[in-house]
């Protein structure tokens, strides 16, 4: 399959009717799974995403059946959860000039910045329950990072 002949419309990082045209490389990037913007993304989509689905699974399950071990089925949940979402974010690279332009490309999207901070912060309060204090003081890195007033 060519990406190219795919989006070959989308040739122009200019606006259209205010709306953003993606150029070929940025889609590129978003469906590289082994592209820092991939692995932020995957990592904020994990969390923000995954917590308001798991809350409502938990629900209909109790009120299926009363005697579910909810609390048993929430904390494997979100064990599985931050695991995966660790195994993406772990793997942007902080110190790498490349990876630091598309964290400041993705922060200067106030949604996107928002979605992730939100991401970082949720995951660090996760991680230091579990006493991973490695985890948090990476995730706490890559906050300091992606803040747009540094």
């Amino acid at each position: 399959m060519d990406i190219n002949k795919i989006f070959g419309a989308f040739n122009s990082d200019k606006e259209d009717n205010g709306v953003d045209i993606p150029t070929p490389d940025f889609v590129k990037s978003m469906l590289d799974e082994n592209h820092p913007r991939y692995f932020i993304g995957m990592f904020s989509k994990l969390i923000n995403n995954n917590l308001s689905y798991q809350k409502g699974l938990v629900k209909m399950f109790k009120e299926a059946d009363p005697s579910f071990d909810v609390d048993g089925v929430e904390k494997a949940g979100r064990y599985m959860l931050f695991s995966r979402a660790w195994e993406y974010v772990n793997k942007f690279d902080l110190d790498d000039s490349y990876s630091q332009s598309i964290l400041k490309d993705i922060c200067n999207k106030e949604k996107s910045y928002k979605n992730l901070k939100k991401a970082l912060n949720i995951s660090m309060q996760y991680f230091e329950e579990q006493e991973e204090y490695e985890k948090c003081a990476f995730l706490k890195k890559l906050l300091d990072s992606s803040d747009p007033n540094s």
